[in-house]
């Protein structure tokens, strides 16, 4: 009696053995582990996020997995991200006395969390520098100015944050300030202004990547009628699907592709859905006048800590797009622009949601297995992964 049993329960090992194997050899298993070893193989970029507020302003350490938020070295390393653009985000009330020691303080305070954790990243401002890096199986970390009013209108300071590691900045950001006009704001100069070109021909001489994120479609166009160089939008949607100002056009799209640039299609739910944005928008509309009766504060540093810890509070939570909707901004840009000329730029932010798909850059193989379900090649793939924006740092930061 006891032999059968014991009959029965190796006839029963030997199914479970048979079907394992089984499952391993169906073409779906075997399609995951090509996709998987794709991911492994890309080179991936993504070339925003706001890594350095959670540095400056809650003294975190980057090489621990960090209580929620999108990124850090652990997270990072399980997502096989090779590279990882970090915004030096400077707040635009800070323009015009005060922008540049913020700036200096979030390189400063970057350095510091890179230099504690060498082991595993590094700071890169070359091209050269991003492939070095990538080589010996370290994280690249581009720094990257997200407003040109950090400059406070000085060429010196531009060449003081390039010599400090900074490879790319954004021209504007919610303002029109002494140069650029923005997306966000009303023209100064219905795009950029003589100091403006100026600006971009130094970035040009000095190799800086320059970004067109938030700048205006009329700042847009000068950028590139001046810019001898490839540009970015690090972080940008496609407005034909969301009719964002923070989105661009079709024809940006194709002006961008004309000049041998890239846009990074954003994360950042607003950008993604015109049904998310009209529900944040609405929300908005209720708090925002109860949260403005609180008084300013008066302490700079603290005011903008105080505005970071308290991120996201006006972000509806239910019906969040979904990693669909950033592939169908792919697709989108990907049509009018050509495969070329698109990348990954999230900005996603440590207390804003993020796409139903992506809790953060762990996530970031599901992108290369979304990629492969619409029907990209693996070639293809590996260039909106990170090889666009490789050619590009190349192109413009190897000189």
């Amino acid at each position: 009696m006891l032999a059968g049993k014991f009959l029965k329960f190796l006839g029963l090992i030997l199914m479970l053995i048979v079907g394992l194997i089984f499952h391993a050899c169906t073409p779906e298993a075997l399609n995951e582990e090509v996709t998987k070893k794709l991911h492994s193989n890309a080179l991936v970029w993504d070339c925003h996020n706001d890594l350095a507020y959670r540095v400056l302003y809650e003294g975190l350490n980057i090489g621990d997995r960090l209580p929620a938020g999108h990124v850090d070295i652990p997270r990072l390393q399980e997502g096989e991200v090779d590279v990882q653009v970090v915004a030096l985000f400077v707040q635009n009330y800070m323009y015009p006395d005060h922008a540049a020691r913020q700036c200096f303080q979030l390189i400063e305070a970057m350095t510091k969390a890179v230099d504690k954790n060498t082991e595993a990243v590094e700071i890169a401002r070359t091209g050269a520098d991003i492939e070095r890096i990538v080589s010996q199986g370290k994280i690249a970390m581009p720094l990257s100015i997200e407003g040109g009013h950090a400059i406070e209108d000085s060429l010196d300071n531009l060449h003081q944050f390039q010599k400090l590691g900074v490879s790319s900045m954004t021209l504007a950001h919610g303002i029109s300030h002494g140069w650029a006009d923005s997306s966000g704001d009303k023209p100064l100069w219905d795009g950029i202004n003589d100091f403006g070109s100026l600006v971009v021909k130094e970035m040009n001489n000095i190799g800086m990547v320059i970004d067109v994120s938030h700048v205006s479609d009329a700042a847009f166009y000068d950028v590139l009628e001046v810019s001898e160089d490839p540009v970015i939008c690090s972080h940008s949607g496609c407005r034909a699907l969301n009719p964002h100002h923070r989105n661009i056009t079709d024809d940006m799209l194709c002006a961008l592709a004309e000049n041998g640039g890239v846009i990074g299609i954003v994360f950042e739910l607003g950008y993604l859905s015109p049904e998310y944005l009209k529900a944040r928008s609405e929300q908005r509309a209720i708090a925002r006048p109860v949260f403005n009766k609180v008084p300013v504060i008066e302490d700079l540093d603290l005011r903008i800590a105080v505005e970071h810890l308290d991120q996201g509070r006006d972000w509806p939570l239910e019906d969040l797009p979904t990693i669909e909707d950033l592939l169908d901004h792919i697709d989108h840009a990907v049509n009018i622009a050509g495969v070329d000329h698109v990348g990954l730029g999230a900005d996603m932010y440590p207390r804003t949601p993020s796409p139903v798909g992506i809790r953060g850059v762990q996530d970031y193989p599901n992108i290369t297995r979304g990629l492969k379900k619409r029907g990209y090649s693996d070639e293809d793939v590996k260039k909106i992964m990170g090889g666009n924006f490789l050619r590009v740092w190349k192109k413009v930061t190897d000189k």
